[in-house]
């Protein structure tokens, strides 16, 4: 499955991505995912060899950054931020 992704990020976003450069994601191949409708990628950057998803808390409805990890030949998202500044203190 391939997902386009939106590529605008504001000014502190970029900062955060252009100090650890990151790189920014267009789109992505996913083949074998098990996503409910609220883990559909939206952006999508690459954080130290890490895939980081923004993807819809489904119990709070707000966006949050999710790591991306591959299991039993399966993409889901293993751990969660509500920030950036959350994913970098995490990671």
């Amino acid at each position: 499955m391939r997902f386009k992704l939106i590529t605008n990020y504001s000014g502190e976003e970029l900062r955060f991505l252009e100090e650890h450069s990151c790189k920014i994601l267009s789109e992505i191949k996913l083949s074998k995912t098990k996503f409910s409708e609220y883990e559909i990628p939206r952006r999508m950057f690459v954080y130290g060899g890490v895939y980081i998803a923004e993807i819809m808390d489904d119990e709070t409805g707000s966006l949050v950054w999710a790591v991306l990890s591959k299991w039993k030949g399966i993409y889901h998202f293993s751990a969660y931020y509500a920030s950036l500044d959350a994913l970098e203190r995490g990671m």
